[in-house]
């Protein structure tokens, strides 16, 4: 990355992708809560089992238990990339965030796939994305 330049870059303003932001890019940063990790409620700092997984997918379909509905999620993930896709056309952008979010804005860009599942990861920490906007 030390010869990519980039001409704006959004971060999540949780702390783990402020530091992660703060190790990869030195210019300015506009943290961005919609960047932030999917909000877990009840299932925060739980052990990620089977079960506990089945009951938090089963949660965040209605915002259940304290959490974020999916569909809340995905709408305000989207609604920077139509920021981005707006105000940013043509421009490299460096989106500093969490896995969740990485697979939702994969997608806006890319389009979903027809045999996409959303529990699977497609970066790993700290793994580096590039998508045309």
């Amino acid at each position: 990355m030390k010869n990519v330049t980039f001409d704006a870059c959004f971060c999540s303003p949780q702390t783990r992708a402020r530091q992660f932001c703060g190790m990869i890019y030195t210019g300015p940063v506009v943290f961005d809560d919609r960047l932030a990790e999917i909000y877990c409620g009840e299932f925060e700092g739980m052990e990620e089992t089977p079960e506990m997984m089945k009951a938090f997918w089963q949660a965040i379909q209605t915002g259940d238990k304290g959490t974020e509905s999916f569909h809340a999620f995905m709408k305000r993930n989207c609604d920077l990339c139509d920021l981005i896709r707006e105000e940013h056309k043509g421009e490299n952008v460096l989106i500093v965030t969490h896995s969740a979010n990485a697979r939702v804005i994969h997608y806006y860009f890319t389009g979903k796939p027809a045999n996409y599942d959303f529990s699977k990861s497609i970066i790993k920490k700290g793994g580096l994305m590039k998508l045309e906007n």
